[in-house]
């Protein structure tokens, strides 16, 4: 893998919207994100290329780093994210819960280099499409069968850096009303702010060789 690089990061509490129904008036479970890890998997085969955040102590004194995401131009990846508490023992694979709360979640791909739903950027390293929906999780319960992030298509264009940003954002629902819309990606384009609580935000250094 690259070297480490620090990362910005808005980790600190995941709470976990299965553990209780607010309406009932529980009290959320909350879990710690302290791994994010990136894969990506070259569309015409060959082995994954693997990159991680860390947080050795979570929302502690020791600021996370990142591994610096170097892919070839003019290739096709699958990128699947993962979410990991590596402070619980054993550790926690988050993402399973994010799987199983897919109405509630949905991870947004965007920073500097990138084009997609969630980003514009004027320097198009890579061009980033959801490949997953709620319903090939579980049951689409509540509104549209939106998608989630978990899953991913990449296409890198022409050479360049430029900056790779992951964000989990929790939308569960409030007052009876779902929270996470299809227009969500396209107004944090915009700079809109949107509902929901911020999981985690971890940005990467992205080169395109």
């Amino acid at each position: 893998m690259s070297a480490r690089l620090t990362a910005s990061l808005v980790l600190s509490l995941f709470a976990c919207a299965c553990a209780a129904d607010d309406t009932l008036g529980g009290d959320n479970e909350t879990e710690i994100i302290s791994r994010v890890v990136l894969r990506f998997t070259p569309m015409d085969g060959g082995p994954a290329l693997s990159f991680e955040f860390n947080d050795p102590d979570g929302d502690g004194g020791v600021s996370g780093a990142a591994d610096a995401v170097t892919l070839p131009s003019e290739q096709g990846f699958a990128l699947d994210v993962e979410f990991v508490n590596t402070l619980a023992d054993p550790p926690e694979d988050l993402t399973e819960e994010i799987r199983a709360e897919a109405e509630d979640h949905l991870v947004f791909v965007l920073g500097d280099g990138v084009d997609g739903p969630a980003a514009s950027s004027s320097t198009l390293l890579l061009t980033h499409a959801y490949a997953d929906l709620e319903s090939d999780y579980g049951e689409n319960a509540i509104g549209d069968d939106l998608p989630v992030g978990l899953r991913n298509t990449i296409d890198t264009n022409l050479p360049g850096t430029g900056t790779l940003r992951i964000v989990l954002r929790h939308l569960p629902e409030l007052n009876g009303s779902a929270q996470k819309q299809a227009e969500l990606p396209e107004a944090l384009a915009a700079g809109e702010t949107l509902p929901g609580d911020v999981d985690v935000d971890v940005t990467f250094d992205l080169a395109v060789e």
